[in-house]
Protein backbone atom coordinates (compact mmCIF):
# COMPACT_ATOMS: atom_id res chain seq x y z
CA UNK A 1 0.00 0.00 0.00
CA UNK A 2 0.94 3.38 -0.62
CA UNK A 3 2.25 6.06 1.92
CA UNK A 4 0.35 9.04 2.35
CA UNK A 5 1.72 11.95 1.31
CA UNK A 6 2.40 14.08 3.79
CA UNK A 7 1.98 17.93 3.29
CA UNK A 8 4.57 19.34 4.01
CA UNK A 9 7.83 17.30 2.72
CA UNK A 10 11.28 19.30 2.56
CA UNK A 11 12.85 18.14 -0.30
CA UNK A 12 16.18 19.44 0.44
CA UNK A 13 18.82 17.08 1.98
CA UNK A 14 19.53 18.96 5.54
CA UNK A 15 23.02 18.33 6.27
CA UNK A 16 24.77 19.10 9.29
CA UNK A 17 26.04 22.36 8.37
CA UNK A 18 22.66 23.28 7.20
CA UNK A 19 21.06 22.57 10.78
CA UNK A 20 24.37 24.79 11.92
CA UNK A 21 23.64 27.69 9.86
CA UNK A 22 19.63 27.75 11.07
CA UNK A 23 21.00 27.56 14.70
CA UNK A 24 22.96 30.42 13.74
CA UNK A 25 19.76 32.48 12.30
CA UNK A 26 17.60 31.28 15.14
CA UNK A 27 20.04 32.73 17.78
CA UNK A 28 20.88 35.75 16.03
CA UNK A 29 17.05 36.32 15.54
CA UNK A 30 16.15 35.45 18.94
CA UNK A 31 18.98 38.35 20.27
CA UNK A 32 17.80 40.76 17.99
CA UNK A 33 13.93 40.18 18.68
CA UNK A 34 14.85 40.74 22.45
CA UNK A 35 16.75 43.58 22.12
CA UNK A 36 14.30 45.29 19.87
CA UNK A 37 11.42 44.72 22.24
CA UNK A 38 13.50 45.93 25.09
CA UNK A 39 14.41 48.95 23.24
CA UNK A 40 10.66 49.38 21.97
CA UNK A 41 9.17 49.18 25.89
CA UNK A 42 11.75 50.85 27.55
CA UNK A 43 11.48 54.45 24.73
CA UNK A 44 7.55 53.45 24.65
CA UNK A 45 7.25 53.33 28.86
CA UNK A 46 10.33 56.54 28.78
CA UNK A 47 12.28 54.23 30.99
CA UNK A 48 15.24 55.68 28.66
CA UNK A 49 15.36 59.26 29.79
CA UNK A 50 18.23 60.35 27.66
CA UNK A 51 18.10 60.45 24.14
CA UNK A 52 21.20 58.77 24.09
CA UNK A 53 20.11 55.70 25.94
CA UNK A 54 17.39 55.67 22.97
CA UNK A 55 20.38 55.84 20.50
CA UNK A 56 22.50 53.17 21.81
CA UNK A 57 19.21 50.67 22.15
CA UNK A 58 18.95 51.28 18.56
CA UNK A 59 22.25 50.70 17.72
CA UNK A 60 22.59 47.67 19.62
CA UNK A 61 19.09 46.37 17.67
CA UNK A 62 20.70 47.62 14.21
CA UNK A 63 23.75 45.72 15.33
CA UNK A 64 22.01 42.57 16.05
CA UNK A 65 19.55 42.68 13.13
CA UNK A 66 22.90 43.13 10.69
CA UNK A 67 24.41 40.10 12.87
CA UNK A 68 21.18 37.95 11.90
CA UNK A 69 21.29 39.01 8.38
CA UNK A 70 24.33 37.73 7.76
CA UNK A 71 23.68 34.95 9.14
CA UNK A 72 21.30 34.07 7.09
CA UNK A 73 23.22 35.00 3.74
CA UNK A 74 25.84 32.47 5.41
CA UNK A 75 22.76 30.10 4.89
CA UNK A 76 22.07 30.97 1.47
CA UNK A 77 25.61 30.71 0.56
CA UNK A 78 26.16 26.90 1.77
CA UNK A 79 22.57 25.96 1.21
CA UNK A 80 22.19 23.10 -1.83
CA UNK A 81 20.81 25.14 -5.18
CA UNK A 82 16.80 23.94 -4.36
CA UNK A 83 17.11 25.15 -0.98
CA UNK A 84 18.71 28.43 -2.04
CA UNK A 85 15.56 28.59 -4.68
CA UNK A 86 12.83 28.09 -2.05
CA UNK A 87 14.51 30.70 0.02
CA UNK A 88 14.79 33.52 -2.76
CA UNK A 89 10.80 32.83 -3.83
CA UNK A 90 10.05 33.19 -0.10
CA UNK A 91 11.91 36.50 0.21
CA UNK A 92 10.24 37.85 -3.41
CA UNK A 93 6.73 36.87 -1.59
CA UNK A 94 7.61 38.26 1.93
CA UNK A 95 8.88 41.55 -0.19
CA UNK A 96 5.65 41.88 -2.40
CA UNK A 97 3.14 41.50 0.14
CA UNK A 98 5.27 44.11 1.56
CA UNK A 99 5.07 46.24 -1.29
CA UNK A 100 1.72 45.57 -2.55
CA UNK A 101 -0.03 45.58 1.03
CA UNK A 102 1.77 48.28 2.57
CA UNK A 103 1.09 50.51 -0.15
CA UNK A 104 -2.65 49.61 -0.33
CA UNK A 105 -2.74 49.90 3.26
CA UNK A 106 -1.46 53.28 3.76
CA UNK A 107 -4.29 54.68 0.76
CA UNK A 108 -6.77 53.49 2.62
CA UNK A 109 -5.37 54.72 6.16
CA UNK A 110 -5.42 58.04 3.88
CA UNK A 111 -9.02 57.69 2.81
CA UNK A 112 -9.97 56.96 6.30
CA UNK A 113 -11.10 53.81 5.77
CA UNK A 114 -8.79 51.88 8.25
CA UNK A 115 -6.54 53.57 10.79
CA UNK A 116 -3.25 55.07 9.84
CA UNK A 117 -0.87 52.82 8.89
CA UNK A 118 2.42 52.35 10.86
CA UNK A 119 5.28 50.49 9.25
CA UNK A 120 5.22 47.93 11.84
CA UNK A 121 2.18 46.54 10.40
CA UNK A 122 3.81 46.09 7.01
CA UNK A 123 6.64 44.41 8.65
CA UNK A 124 4.82 42.10 10.60
CA UNK A 125 3.06 40.97 7.21
CA UNK A 126 6.21 40.73 5.53
CA UNK A 127 7.67 38.97 8.25
CA UNK A 128 4.78 36.32 7.94
CA UNK A 129 4.62 35.85 4.31
CA UNK A 130 8.92 34.80 4.49
CA UNK A 131 7.88 31.29 6.29
CA UNK A 132 4.45 30.68 4.37
CA UNK A 133 6.40 31.52 0.92
CA UNK A 134 8.66 28.00 2.17
CA UNK A 135 5.94 26.17 2.85
CA UNK A 136 4.54 26.69 -0.73
CA UNK A 137 8.14 25.97 -1.96
CA UNK A 138 8.35 22.46 -0.29
CA UNK A 139 5.17 21.51 -1.52
CA UNK A 140 5.94 22.85 -5.08
CA UNK A 141 9.56 21.02 -4.81
CA UNK A 142 8.73 18.23 -3.54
Amino acid sequence: MEAKRRWFHNPCQTTERDRRNQRRIIAWSLLWMVSWTAGALAIGREWLAAEAAGVVAAALSAGLGIATLLAYRRFLREADELRRKIEIEALALAFGVGIVGGMTYWLLGKSGIVAEAEIIDVLLLMILAHPVGILIGYRRYS
